[in-house]
């Protein structure tokens, strides 16, 4: 017999112990200055010493944490909102989970505190443990959807001892596994330090979790060439500017047509990119014939290419700061 759950917690880019946010108790109640949310389902994703992974769920009323009369073997489904839109996200899943029933301190020689001069360390604690789980990055949970069942619990049973497998739960079911067939080939098996860094956690190199230097680079020069015969092919003739600080890398012209392309690539299939404050003052806000032209796939023998405008830009993609730079305030001479 299967047996599957799913469960919902706060949402957070890489729950290795980073911020989280959502409307639960615990977080709006635990807010910082900044409305920085200092949820246990922090480390849901980070693994302990001996590869073992601890998952907090919030209450549900008065049946507690999830618990059943067999509770080895189970697979969890992990649910969380993003507060900045509707709807919900498969955020990763465990399997041959086990269900603790109760909240436990985490072993010891595992982190149990997390903190800063603004923010005390906290306790966290756990009710689901597990050998095996899919971590699905940030950048790749684009496949949001709704449900009243899942809106007004924090889990559910679907499948297993005891569970009444009605037609609300088989139609969740189905959605939940599409979901997971979907999301397989992007998710990260047994996610640590080396296959996932948190750039909240790593701040000499907040571009690691993203390759090293020499791949960026690859993709860069990739998603480059890739443009440029898009555009040729297209009869446009091209000059490279990217000495310039401009806002862009290239300018296309052909006849009373002109596009001036700042290029953007990454090895994944899922959009993602990052934008200087150049690129962004002096193309995105201020020039009408600027476009950003997205390279996906760009190491593979079919790259796909996008070209967005600034209103298309705005539009699909969230923009928002990554890393900030500070800069001793000069005092005055008396």
């Amino acid at each position: 017999m299967k047996k599957i759950l799913w469960v919902k917690f706060g949402w957070s880019d890489f729950y290795r112990g980073g911020l989280v946010d959502g409307n639960f108790g615990w977080l709006n109640d635990n807010k910082g200055k900044n409305n920085e949310g200092r949820g246990h389902e922090a480390f849901n994703f980070n693994p302990g010493p001996d590869g073992t992974f601890y998952c907090y769920v919030p209450p549900q009323a008065s049946e507690y944490a999830p618990s059943n009369d067999d509770p080895y073997g189970w697979t969890v489904i992990c649910l969380a909102k993003n507060p900045k839109h509707k709807g919900v996200h498969v955020v990763g899943w465990y399997e041959n989970a086990t269900l603790h029933g109760e909240w436990l301190d985490p072993p010891k020689g595992t982190i149990k505190k997390r903190g800063d001069a603004a923010h005390p360390a906290y306790d966290w604690s756990y009710c689901i443990s597990s050998k095996t789980a899919y971590f699905i990055p940030p950048e790749c949970r684009t496949m949001p959807f709704s449900d009243p069942s899942v809106r007004q619990g924090k889990y559910s049973f679907l499948e297993g001892p005891g569970v009444d497998t009605n037609d609300n739960k088989k139609r969740v079911l189905d959605l939940l596994q599409s979901r997971l067939k979907s999301m397989i080939q992007f998710a990260i098996q047994n996610p640590s330090e080396s296959s996932l860094p948190d750039p909240e956690l790593d701040a000499t190199d907040p571009l690691i979790g993203f390759g090293t230097p020499e791949h960026r680079k690859k993709v860069e020069l990739a998603a480059e060439c890739a443009v440029i015969e898009h555009y040729e092919t297209k009869g446009y003739d091209c000059e490279r500017v990217t000495h310039l600080p401009c806002g862009y890398d290239f300018v296309f012209t052909k006849g009373k047509s002109v596009r001036h392309v700042e290029v953007k690539g990454t090895s994944s299939p899922s959009p993602q990119f990052f934008i200087t404050r150049n690129e962004y003052w002096k193309g995105l806000q201020s020039n009408p014939t600027w476009r950003l032209v997205m390279v996906t796939s760009a190491l593979s023998d079919a790259p796909n290419i996008i070209e967005y405008d600034a209103l298309e830009l705005k539009q699909a993609f969230d923009l928002e700061p990554y890393v900030y730079i500070g800069k001793l305030i000069p005092k005055p001479e008396s």
